[in-house]
């Protein structure tokens, strides 16, 4: 997922890392031959790469996690409706119908927040 650069640092290595729109970090360095970003080095080419995107990979990280955890609530809220309304004694039809409804009345929350998992403390 692209991110745009909003800020440079140093870390305790002093190598520079970029500050990403998303709150996640990623480091740039210059190490030729192995990676050519002469750019990094002075103020100026650091500010010319203000608001240029990068592919953040916490963020991929993270919209999988949450669309596999929506995937598996969805499908267990289904699973549950079809087995109950056949208990219930409704036809096949009317068995999706149940489980087409729980989907839809999912709430999801529980999900996206287990799979983004607990938040940073304030303070």
């Amino acid at each position: 997922m692209k991110q745009p650069i909003t800020g440079f640092h140093l870390d305790e290595e002093n190598h520079w890392v970029a500050d990403l729109a998303c709150g996640h970090r990623q480091h740039m360095r210059h190490d030729p031959p192995w990676m050519e970003r002469p750019w990094i080095l002075t103020e100026e080419g650091r500010r010319s790469r203000l608001g240029i995107e990068l592919e953040c990979k916490r963020c991929d990280e993270a919209a999988h996690a949450v669309a596999r955890a929506v995937r598996e609530a969805l499908m267990s809220a289904a699973r549950e409706a079809y087995e109950e309304g056949g208990l219930s004694g409704l036809c096949a039809e009317g068995r999706w119908d149940l489980a087409l409804d729980a989907m839809r009345a999912a709430d999801l929350t529980p999900a996206i927040q287990g799979a983004l998992g607990p938040k940073p403390q304030e303070g």
